[in-house]
């Protein structure tokens, strides 16, 4: 008698899992949306923002020019009253040079005053939208880091179901390795972890191999007459497996993608992805996509936990 285990336990961990995965990533949509909310007001105030915080800083400008003049003529006026003159002309001369240099500096002055009051304008107006902007971007931070928080959780329990679920198509693998042994020349075992990781090729061997373990469960339990059929019911038969697989993977393969792309969008992308699209809209979508994902799923886990049971209930025919 051939050793076969029962993996059921494998197979009901990952959905247990998968319940895990729908709770976390309908909060990373929730999550999502609330950063999505303090996102936009972001996008909305920055360019007043930006149009104030530039009014400050060209007010800025003039001041160095002002304050260089200011201080060039204030020193040419201290200088030229320490000077002496010997002769009338000399004296009329400093006296006009002074007249001139104090004229310039009290100009100066005044257009120092000038800008330095509509530096107090601009400040005025720029303060309360700097203090804003900044509470705007606090809140936009905290709403980011917490949907950074869920998304990653969501992303290792994402990891997680696709480690226990390669290691129950493992289980499986070795169960028919182990009672038939042309299966030896097949798909190696391993390859059920293998099959999810290689980029491009992950697209479409899990399928494939999860395809040829339920596949070939079935003909061992008919072949072993554990499963028997009448002529009648095999005509009548309708085998909806491929089916239930194809949607299956098709939806996996969907939400996958559709949790990249918004992730991508969110992070990776100039502008918030509401400008591009609606995130609500997206969320139900996602989540409509991945509900129908688990639920294939699940019952291809407890469809085949019954064959595997037949297998182990009848050990001894092997």
């Amino acid at each position: 008698m051939k050793k076969i285990t029962n993996n059921a336990f494998w197979g009901k961990l990952t959905l247990l899992l998968n319940i895990l995965l729908l709770v976390f990533f309908v909060l990373s949509m929730i999550f999502l949306m609330r950063f999505d909310k303090t996102n936009k007001a972001v996008v909305y105030e920055r360019a007043a923002y930006e149009k104030s915080y530039e009014s400050f800083i060209m007010a800025q400008h003039p001041l160095k020019q002002d304050s260089a003049e200011v201080a060039y003529y204030q020193y040419k006026l201290d200088t030229l009253k320490q000077k002496t003159a010997a002769t009338r002309d000399e004296k009329k001369t400093l006296a006009d040079a002074i007249e001139v240099t104090k004229n310039t500096l009290s100009e100066k002055q005044k257009a120092m005053d000038a800008h330095l009051e509509e530096l107090a304008k601009n400040e005025a107006a720029y303060t309360p939208a700097k203090a804003h902007w900044d509470e705007l971007n606090a809140a936009n931070d905290k709403t980011r880091s917490a949907f950074r928080v869920i998304a990653i959780i969501t992303l290792i329990v994402f990891l997680a179901k696709i480690f226990v679920f390669a290691h129950y198509n493992y289980k499986n693998s070795k169960n028919l390795h182990a009672i038939a042994d042309y299966m030896k020349v097949g798909m190696p075992s391993w390859l059920a972890y293998v099959s999810w990781i290689i980029p491009l090729y992950n697209l479409f061997k899990p399928l494939s191999f999860f395809k040829e373990i339920w596949e070939e469960t079935d003909y061992i339990l008919e072949d072993k007459g554990i499963v028997t059929y009448t002529s009648e019911q095999k005509d009548n038969m309708v085998d909806n497996s491929g089916l239930h697989m194809a949607i299956w993977w098709i939806l996996l393969l969907c939400s996958t993608w559709l949790m990249c792309f918004v992730l991508h969008k969110t992070f990776f992308s100039v502008g918030p992805l509401f400008l591009k699209a609606n995130h609500g809209t997206i969320a139900i979508i996602a989540i409509v996509i991945l509900l129908g994902c688990l639920v294939e799923e699940a019952y291809l886990i407890l469809t085949y936990n019954k064959k595997n049971k037949m297998l182990v209930d009848n050990a001894d025919k092997f």
